[in-house]
């Protein structure tokens, strides 16, 4: 997380005489570069992640603790964008500790993991894409609307399960490496247990709200897949890796920076305009 508490000790004695002024020029000071920081903080993720960008910013929070102190922090879920992964990091422990997770009769601990796959090309990863592409194809042959919401004979848009198929035989595994899953190359693309990557697919339409609380529909594509805890040691949730991104460590050197060249010297022309 990200705390702003300026230290306008230095214009607070230059201008000492007038302190109400300069007090209110300090509050204007943090909460614009709070505001600018968090901005700074959103185009970096803009431009430098892909199919985690939204579950970052989705996490990204602004608040004010008092007066002059402004807090930026990021959700525990989103911290291993932040700090990274080491290489063949075992996701299962984590995901079983998810609010979400359930207890079966047997007393094993699982977890419904879902996969989105109706992302733009640059929220996506070149094998994520590959996959999008795949399911296009096959919903074209199906005759099935990809972005295009479904209506029903009155014209209101369709809700809940619409259409669930399987894709068996695509797309192909054509390398070693991250988004190709495991099997042989030639094969298709596939999980430990053998299971095609889009077996399972599930078209949805759901009423969803915008954060000004307007409800419109929204079309997912999915597949789900399940973590249990019988799975300990089976090698199914492996991560490969991510290299830690340090937005907050990027921000704080730049909030600073702006701090020192820019806005200083604004609080004096404020305070020196109202007088």
């Amino acid at each position: 997380m990200i705390y702003f508490n300026l230290d306008l000790g230095p214009v607070i004695e230059m201008v000492k005489d007038f302190r109400p002024a300069v007090d209110r020029a300090m509050k204007d000071a943090a909460r614009d570069l709070a505001a600018q920081t968090h901005a700074h903080i959103v185009e970096q993720v803009q431009e430098k992640l892909h199919s985690t960008r939204q579950k970052y910013i989705d996490a990204l929070h602004i608040e004010q603790v008092d007066d002059d102190t402004w807090l930026i922090s990021l959700e525990k879920g989103a911290m291993f964008i932040e700090e990274g992964l080491p290489p063949n990091t075992d996701m299962l422990d984590g995901l079983l500790k998810s609010a979400k997770a359930k207890t079966a009769k047997d007393g094993s601990r699982y977890i419904v993991v879902p996969f989105e796959h109706k992302k733009g090309p640059t929220a996506q990863t070149p094998a994520q894409t590959t996959l999008t592409d795949t399911i296009k194809a096959e919903m074209k042959k199906r005759k099935i609307p990809y972005g295009k919401l479904e209506t029903d004979s009155s014209g209101k848009p369709k809700l809940g399960l619409l259409h669930s198929f399987d894709i068996m035989k695509h797309p192909i595994k054509t390398q070693q490496g991250p988004g190709q899953g495991r099997g042989p190359v030639g094969a298709v693309r596939q999980g430990p247990t053998g299971i095609p990557f889009l077996q399972g697919v599930r078209v949805y339409q759901k009423a969803v709200k915008d954060k000004s609380g307007k409800e419109h529909v929204q079309k997912s594509i999915m597949t789900f897949r399940i973590a249990s805890s019988k799975h300990k040691g089976q090698g199914r949730w492996i991560h490969p890796g991510l290299e830690a991104k340090r937005f907050f460590d990027e921000a704080a050197a730049w909030a600073l920076k702006e701090f020192e060249e820019h806005i200083r010297d604004q609080v004096l022309i404020s305070v020196g305009s109202k007088f």
